[in-house]
C-alpha cells in the first residue's frame, strides 16, 4: 500500500463544510491535503502541483466536475492522475460514463469515513500501476511482423479475393487493417472476426459502457491503444477487449496487469466500439451537465418566484434572453425532443409542478419543480412563444410554437400547444411535430403484407371514402399523410382541411380551420367541391353535416380521406348510420375502413426470450403442444431500462364486398354481426390477431399488446394462425 506520508490528495468541493471534513480526515491519517472550492481554483492548483489523487465534486457552479475532468484529459501528465468523483447523485448515467470522463471511481455523498479512506488507499495503488503506462508502446516487433504475415496468408486463403484486392495484401499493416478492410470487401466487424479466428481468440461484436471496469487502465492509454478493460459478469475479475492483438508488446503488458495467476482473457472487437465509448461519454457528459444546469436554474427561479409572488412580469420574460424562465422552458422542450418524446405535459399539482413526457406511448415523470407558483411564469412564457392571450387563464386555448425562432441550436420542429384551467393552475400539453418524421413510407408503418396490399390498392381508387379510426394518438394522421405522399403527383389536385395543420406536405393544398370566424370543416368542404379536387382529406368527421358532405363528395367522383373516433372498423359503419346518413349511401361510398393502434416495440438490444405458458400460447393462437419462443421486456441503457424502444402500428382493414353492402342496408344490423361477416366472408384479420402476429414474431410483448387491444368476443382467428411458424410481416 502507498505510504500516506508520501501521498498528496487534492480535494475539490464547493461546500466548505464538506471540504473541511475531508481535509481533516485525510490529514489525521497521514496524507498531505490540498483543497479547492471550485473547478477553476482546482485547475490553478494543478498548474503548480501534481497530486497523487483527486477527490472531485461533480455538481459545482461554474466549472463542474465533468468539465474539470475534460480539461485534465487534455494534459498528458494530468490525465494519468486518478480522479474519484464525489456526487450526491446515484444514477446509472453518472456511473457508466465515469471511466471515459477520466474517473476511476465514484463516492455517493455523504460518504462514511472508512469508505473514503479505503477508496483513497486503493486508488493510490492505481496511480502507481498507471505510472509505467505513460510511455508509448512500440508500434512493431519481430513477433508481431511474423504473426501478421501469416494472417495475410490466412486472408488470402480464406477469402475469395479478386487480383486487384489480392494486390492490396502486401501493403496491409496492423494499424491499417480496419481502414483498408472495405478495399478487401470486408466490413470492420468482419475483419475483427477474421483476426479472432486466426489467433483463436473470442470475438466481441459490442459491449455496453456499464461493463467497463473502472481504474484498470487510464483513459488516454485506452484511446491511444484501442483497448478497454471489461468486468466479468459472474466475478469481480476483468477481461480485455482490443482491436489489434498483433501488438505483442500491448498483449504482454495486459498479461502483467493481472493480479491472478491465470492469463487474461482477450476479446477482439472493431476499433469503433472502443472509440464510440468515449464519444458516447462526451454526449452523456453534456446531458449530465444539462441536468446540473437545470438544477442551478431552478434555484434561481425559486428565489425569484416565491409562493407569495402573485404578479409575474411577463414582458420582461419575453424580452430578456438571460431570464432563467426562458432557459428552463427551452431546456424542457429540447430535452423532450432528444429523448424522442411525442408530448410534454406540464401539470400544476398542489405543492409542485410536474413535468411528464410521453415516450413510446408511455408517460414518465422527468422533473418536479418547486415552488408550485412556477406554473404561472412557465405557462406565460409558453403563451408568449405561441402567441396566445397571457392574461386569459380561465378558458382553454390552442396555439402553435415554431421552436427554431426561440432556440439557437438549429432544432427545426414545431409544437402544438393546448392549455386547460385546472384547480391548481393551468395545465399545458405540447405535442412535438418533428418535421423529419413528417411522412414515413407506408411500408414502415407496420402493415401486414395482406393489409398493405389492400390499402395500396384502395388509395388509388378514383372515388369513394377511406376512413381511419382509433383513439387520439393512434397514428391516424401519420398514416393519412403517408397515403397522400404515396399517391401525390403533379397532375393531381389534393386539398386538405385540417385542425390544426400538423405537417406541411409539398404539392398538397392545406387549409387551417378557424371556428372563431366560422371556417368549419363543413364550410371548407363545401368550398372544396367547387375547386375541382381529385383527392380531399378532411381532418375529422365530427357531426352529421360534415359526414353528409363527405359522403356526397365520395359519391360524386372524389376520393375522400378522413378520420373518425370509433373503436373498430365495423362500428365505424354503424356510427355513420347512427349520425343520420342513409345506409345505402354509406354502403356505396365506403371503399375501406382502417382501424389502428400503436404498440410499443420491444428493445432489440435487451428483449428476453422465454417459453410461454399454455394460456399465453392460446392468446397468440398457438396449440398448447407447439414449441414457440416469445419475448418480453428486460431493460437496458439503450431503452432507459424500460424494455421498449419505438412503436409500431397494428391494423384492422375492412373492405366492403357485395355481401357486406347488402347487410349494411339491412335495418337493425349490429357492429358485431358486420364484423363476423367481414372475417368469415371477407377474410378480414381483426385488430387483435394482427397485433398477436407481431407478438409471435418477437416485435411486441403479450402484456403491452393486451393493454392496447381487446380480445375478440368470437373466434376470429385467421387461417394462417394455425401454422406453427409465424409469418414475417413485410413492414415489421
Amino acid at each position: 500500500m502507498a505510504n500516506p506520508t508520501q501521498s498528496t490528495i487534492l480535494c475539490v468541493d464547493d461546500d466548505r463544510v464538506t471540504l473541511r471534513v475531508m481535509e481533516r480526515l485525510l490529514a489525521n491519517n497521514g496524507y498531505t491535503t490540498l483543497t479547492a472550492e471550485s473547478g477553476e481554483r482546482a485547475l490553478q492548483v494543478l498548474q503548480t502541483t501534481k497530486p497523487d489523487l483527486i477527490l472531485l465534486d461533480v455538481m459545482m457552479p461554474g466549472l463542474d466536475g465533468y468539465e474539470v475532468c475534460a480539461k485534465l484529459q487534455q494534459d498528458k501528465d494530468l490525465s494519468y492522475i486518478p480522479v474519484i468523483f464525489c456526487t450526491a447523485r446515484e444514477e446509472e448515467e453518472d456511473k457508466t460514463r465515469a471511466f471515459a470522463l477520466g474517473a476511476v471511481d465514484y463516492l455517493v455523498k455523504p460518504t462514511p469515513n472508512e469508505v473514503l479512506l479505503q477508496k483513497v488507499a486503493s486508488h493510490l495503488k492505481t496511480k502507481a500501476s498507471w505510472r509505467d503506462l505513460k510511455t508509448p508502446l512500440p508500434r512493431r516487433s519481430e513477433t508481431q511482423a511474423a504473426d501478421f504475415l501469416q494472417f495475410k496468408t490466412f486472408l488470402s486463403t480464406h477469402l475469395s479475393l479478386t487480383p486487384p484486392k489480392r494486390a492490396i495484401l502486401p501493403t496491409l499493416t496492423p494499424p491499417q487493417m480496419y481502414a483498408l478492410a472495405p478495399d478487401l470487401g470486408l466490413t470492420p466487424a468482419q475483419m475483427a472476426q477474421n483476426v479472432a479466428d486466426f489467433l483463436r481468440l473470442s470475438y466481441l461484436p459490442q459491449f455496453r459502457p456499464e461493463e467497463v471496469a473502472l481504474g484498470v487502465l487510464p483513459p488516454p492509454f485506452c484511446q491511444t491503444n484501442l483497448v478497454v478493460a471489461l468486468k466479468e459478469a459472474a466475478t469481480d475479475d476483468y477481461t480485455f477487449a482490443l482491436s489489434n492483438p498483433f501488438n505483442w508488446e500491448l498483449v504482454q503488458l495486459l498479461k502483467k496487469r493481472r493480479e491472478h495467476s491465470q492469463p487474461p482473457k482477450l476479446f477482439v472487437t472493431e476499433p469503433q466500439n472502443i472509440i464510440s465509448l468515449f464519444e458516447e461519454a462526451s454526449a452523456q457528459g453534456n446531458e449530465i451537465r444539462r441536468k446540473a444546469s437545470m438544477s442551478n436554474i431552478e434555484q434561481q427561479l425559486r428565489k425569484r418566484y416565491q409562493p407569495e409572488a402573485e404578479t409575474i412580469r411577463v414582458a420582461e420574460e419575453s424580452t430578456e434572453e438571460s431570464e432563467p424562465i426562458i432557459v428552463l422552458t427551452n431546456q424542457l422542450i429540447e430535452h423532450a425532443y432528444t429523448m424522442g418524446a411525442s408530448d410534454i405535459h406540464i401539470e400544476p399539482w398542489e405543492d409542485e409542478v410536474i413535468i411528464r413526457y410521453r415516450i413510446d406511448g408511455a408517460m414518465r415523470i422527468v422533473n418536479r419543480l418547486q415552488p408550485q407558483s412556477l406554473i404561472r411564469p412557465l405557462v406565460s412564457r409558453l403563451k408568449v412563444m405561441s402567441g396566445l392571450d397571457i392574461v386569459e387563464r380561465r378558458l382553454p386555448q390552442d396555439g402553435r410554437i415554431v421552436f427554431k425562432k426561440f432556440s439557437n441550436k438549429g432544432l427545426d420542429f414545431d409544437l402544438r400547444m393546448a392549455t386547460a384551467p385546472m384547480n391548481f393552475g393551468e395545465k399545458v400539453v405540447l405535442r412535438i411535430l418533428d418535421k423529419r418524421k413528417a411522412v414515413l413510407p407506408l411500408v414502415d408503418l407496420g402493415f401486414s403484407p395482406r393489409n398493405l396490399e389492400l390499402y395500396r390498392e384502395k388509395i388509388t381508387t378514383p372515388y369513394g371514402m377511406i376512413l381511419h379510426v382509433g383513439p387520439t394518438g393512434s397514428g391516424k394522421s401519420m398514416t393519412l399523410y403517408a397515403a397522400l405522399n404515396e399517391i401525390q403527383k403533379p397532375d393531381m389536385n389534393i386539398q386538405t382541411v385540417e385542425d390544426p395543420i400538423e405537417y406541411t406536405l409539398p404539392g398538397v393544398n392545406q387549409m387551417q380551420m378557424h371556428r372563431e370566424i366560422g371556417l368549419t370543416f363543413e364550410r371548407a368542404l363545401r368550398s372544396y367541391l367547387r375547386q375541382d379536387p381529385d383527392v380531399i382529406l378532411v381532418g375529422e368527421i365530427r357531426d352529421r353535416e360534415t359526414a353528409e358532405i363527405a359522403v356526397e363528395a365520395a359519391l360524386t367522383g372524389h376520393l375522400l380521406l378522413s378520420t373518425l373516433h370509433t373503436n373498430d372498423a365495423a362500428s365505424t359503419i354503424i356510427r355513420l348510420i347512427e349520425m343520420g346518413i342513409e345506409p345505402f349511401m354509406v354502403s356505396s361510398s365506403i371503399v375501406l375502413v382502417c382501424t389502428q393502434r400503436l404498440l410499443r416495440r420491444l428493445c432489440n438490444e435487451c428483449k428476453e426470450a422465454y417459453q410461454p405458458t399454455a394460456e399465453e400460447k392460446a392468446l397468440v393462437g398457438i396449440p398448447a403442444q407447439a414449441d414457440i419462443t416469445l419475448y418480453r421486456p428486460k431493460g437496458c441503457r439503450t431503452c432507459s431500462d424500460i424494455g421498449y424502444k419505438g412503436r409500431i402500428g397494428t391494423h384492422e382493414v375492412i373492405v366492403p364486398n357485395d355481401a357486406m353492402r347488402k347487410v349494411i342496408n339491412t335495418k337493425g344490423i349490429t357492429a358485431e354481426a358486420l364484423k363476423r361477416l367481414a372475417v368469415e366472408d371477407g377474410g378480414m384479420t381483426t385488430l387483435y390477431w394482427d397485433a398477436m402476429e407481431k407478438v409471435r414474431v418477437g416485435i411486441c410483448s403479450i402484456e403491452d399488446t393486451l393493454s392496447e387491444v381487446r380480445k375478440d368476443e368470437f373466434d376470429s382467428r385467421p387461417a394462417w394462425m394455425s401454422q406453427e411458424e409465424p409469418q414475417q410481416a413485410s413492414a415489421l
